[in-house]
């Protein structure tokens, strides 16, 4: 489930690794983290988001604190003034998908087989949550030392930028409760099962390996066998050069590729948190809201942004968005304006 939610994190969201080491650790003492279906929560439960907020540079080398999760997990019941029934991930790439499980394990409270995107993204009001009109606040967020914040605003763009500002004096790392919702209303905006499918993508690279069949093949008839979404191979090289910043709580930067027997042949992708925009020869072949992903040529091994580095040899998967992220009312909120990409959105099945 960790390394299948580092591809669909799309190059952020986290680094599970951490996540994945306390979860493991969790389930061998005995203490499980729950997961029910959709159509297993009730219309009236009460349900809310689990996220961290950071820079994925941080946050990679930041600990999972139980205490901390037990924390926001009372803070929250506490601000909303009733017992929350179930939690789901704000986001399903990366670590955002680890911290609701792993808070299911020390808590019991079920984690929901959905998600409020079907990947990962770098603004708080891009979710399909915010889209359908649920509010992300009021919200909490806390760090590792007790502080606490309320956040409540008017718009979830104003949570965002406000999120940012608290996550930033926090040093750059927060863990919060968002978008408190009914089970009717996740089960109508939200992107349902992604937790089945990244169960799904990383089985289906661990057993290519063990038979050693070809990894990539087998990876793109799982992606493709979820609601159609084609999935395709975009490049197949070498990284030359990687540049990359932490600004403002954001992961900046651009990966430069070379084809191996053509070194004519240049791919970069361009990075915000997550791999937005992907381009050969300056002509773009994905782009927000489709998902980029870049895994290790020869293991299949989904890799984010910050695991990238001169020399390694990937190859690049463009995976076509949840039908949802496509609407017109969603790429007003995740499409490439809204990232500063002057260019509109063109689906990947539609690119030559």
């Amino acid at each position: 489930m960790a390394r299948g939610a580092v591809l669909l994190g799309t190059g952020g969201g986290g680094d599970p690794y951490i996540g994945e080491l306390f979860v493991r650790a969790k389930i061998e003492a005995g203490r499980m983290p729950t997961i029910i279906d959709p159509d297993e929560l009730p219309d009236d439960a009460f349900v809310v988001a689990i996220a961290g907020i950071g820079a994925p540079t941080v946050i990679i080398e930041h600990l999972v604190s139980e205490v901390t999760l037990l924390r926001v997990l009372a803070r929250a019941e506490a601000l909303y003034g009733r017992p929350i029934d179930a939690i789901v991930s704000a986001e399903i790439g990366g670590a955002n998908s680890m911290f609701p499980l792993a808070l299911s394990a020390i808590s019991g409270i079920p984690v929901v087989d959905a998600d409020g995107i079907g990947r990962a993204v770098p603004h708080l009001e891009m979710t399909c949550f915010s889209i359908d009109g649920i509010a992300a606040t009021p919200a909490i967020l806390m760090d590792d030392s007790g502080n606490s914040v309320v956040i409540e605003a008017a718009s979830d763009k104003m949570a965002e930028e406000l999120c940012r500002v608290v996550t930033g004096a926090m040093g750059a790392v927060a863990f919060g409760s968002f978008y408190p919702m009914s089970g009717g209303q996740l089960k109508r905006c939200g992107v349902l099962r992604t937790l089945t499918q990244t169960r799904d993508i990383g089985r289906s690279i661990r057993l290519a390996r063990t038979a050693g069949r070809d990894v990539f093949a087998d990876l793109i008839e799982v992606l493709e066998r979820r609601d159609g979404r084609p999935a395709r191979v975009l490049f197949d090289g070498r990284i030359v050069d990687v540049m990359r910043e932490t600004r403002d709580g954001w992961h900046w930067g651009r990966v430069t590729l070379h084809e191996l027997t053509d070194a004519g042949q240049v791919f970069t992708v361009d990075i915000q948190n997550e791999f937005i925009a992907a381009r050969r020869n300056d002509e773009t072949v994905a782009i927000v809201p489709d998902l980029i992903a870049i895994l290790d040529r020869e293991t299949g091994e989904p890799l984010t942004g910050e695991m990238l580095a001169y020399g390694q040899r990937v190859k690049v998967i463009g995976y076509a968005a949840d039908a949802k992220l496509r609407q017109p009312e969603s790429l007003n909120v995740l499409g490439p304006l809204a990232f500063g990409l002057d260019e509109p959105f063109i689906a990947i099945e539609d690119r030559a």
